[in-house]
């Protein structure tokens, strides 16, 4: 989430060691590129003066936070880059009237996820044929060989529930919502194994979809509907778990917003788990699971700096053998991979996850791999042809859960 802060002194804090553009996945595959301290740091003093710096080019930074995770300094440069985009948007400059109406509707995540669901077997159908992945690679620059995931009957949370002493808020995501309901129930389930009463407010979009795309207002605008529902929770110090990582960050910082959110607790899924095993309060009741996986840790957790907390749970597991994919962003990054442009550079950036995926099953090393992110499940199930799954459902399966 984009918040003011002083331009200038965030600004000031880069040294210039291009640490930042060395360790961008951009970058590395796209030599027109001219990475993230030229757009951010360098660019931003002639923005501080008027002057609009590389219009065009910023729609290729990918806002995978790679930038923010390396720089010794701190710099928000991906805050820096999504407010010039924003503002090149509103003034017109750095895009055409096609990409505007593309962007617009990826923003929208929610949006057409409930249009999207009113008949999700008209639209999968759609989906899958290629006269109208062609009509909308035309019409709106959204690739046709792009990855468009799945939609299924909207998540319902209600009725799942058992009341407990302890509550936890739980925030679904538009993925989980629209396109993978039962991860949704799994991770309920979970919770409520562990003796918490789940709890899901009618909630929003998290905002990430309207940053990535350079709404930053409305997507501050939203982040405020999803707070004025939180506030009971917040002031009670109900936790707010989430097990997207995208949606995590966006919550994680929602703290910045106003005076309300400062005593948000908001967690990762296995974050939280990890918690309640170092305090002795996780049910390790665990059937013998004889499975290995590939685990890739996806931009957005890396961000959160909260290490891989699902890996060491599940190697609590036994039999479960989890191997550490460790080889960068998959290259999706929400909607960019999905943008005809940026399609061929999205999947030059995931190649290494993918042959590492590759060699891994062909070796025997693992049969699948998981992921707490739905977009990076999409992307290396396109890329490498194996399948991938959110983490909790080994959970799932360990506790003989249906």
């Amino acid at each position: 989430m984009i918040y003011e802060q002083d331009r200038t002194e965030n600004l000031d804090a880069c040294i210039k060691c291009s640490a930042c553009t060395a360790m961008c996945p951009v970058a590395a595959v796209n030599p027109l590129f001219p990475g993230p301290k030229v757009l951010g740091p360098d660019a931003e003093r002639f923005r501080l003066e008027g002057l609009q710096i590389g219009a065009a080019l910023l729609n290729y930074c990918s806002k995978c936070r790679t930038c923010e995770i390396t720089c010794p300094s701190g710099v928000k440069i991906t805050e820096m880059i999504t407010r010039a985009q924003e503002n090149a948007k509103l003034s017109g400059s750095g895009k055409n009237l096609q990409s505007n109406i593309r962007d617009y509707l990826f923003g929208r995540a929610e949006y057409l996820g409930k249009l999207a669901t009113i008949l999700p077997g008209l639209t999968n159908t759609l989906l899958r044929t290629p006269l109208f992945r062609q009509v909308l690679e035309q019409a709106l620059g959204i690739s046709s060989e792009a990855p468009l995931p799945t939609y299924r009957k909207k998540f319902n949370p209600f009725g799942e529930g058992h009341k407990n002493r302890k509550q936890v808020v739980y925030f679904p995501g538009c993925f989980v919502t629209y396109n993978d309901p039962p991860t949704g129930h799994a991770i309920t389930k979970v919770l409520e194994h562990n003796g918490y009463e789940v709890i899901v407010p009618p909630f929003h979009c998290c905002s990430t979809p309207l940053e990535g795309n350079g709404y930053v207002r409305e997507a501050k605008e939203t982040a405020k509907k999803n707070l004025a529902l939180m506030n009971p929770y917040i002031r009670a110090g109900v936790p707010l778990i989430t097990g997207c990582t995208s949606c995590g960050t966006a919550l994680k910082e929602y703290a910045g917003l106003d005076v309300s959110a400062s005593e948000l607790q908001a967690y990762d899924l296995f974050e939280f788990l990890w918690a309640l095993h170092e305090q002795s309060e996780f049910r390790t009741d665990f059937k013998e699971v004889q499975v290995s996986l590939g685990y890739h840790s996806s931009c957005h957790l890396k961000a959160q700096g909260i290490g891989t907390p699902s890996v060491r749970l599940l190697r609590l597991i036994p039999g479960v053998r989890v191997t550490d994919l460790d080889q960068g962003c998959c290259g999706l990054s929400g909607s960019y991979g999905f943008k005809k442009e940026k399609y061929d550079t999205a999947m030059q950036i995931g190649n290494p996850v993918f042959e590492r995926v590759r060699h891994g099953v062909a070796n025997d090393e693992f049969q699948s791999v998981i992921t707490e992110c739905g977009g990076c499940q999409v992307q290396i199930r396109h890329g490498s042809g194996t399948e991938t799954f959110h983490p909790v459902w080994v959970l799932m399966q360990a506790y003989g859960l249906e």
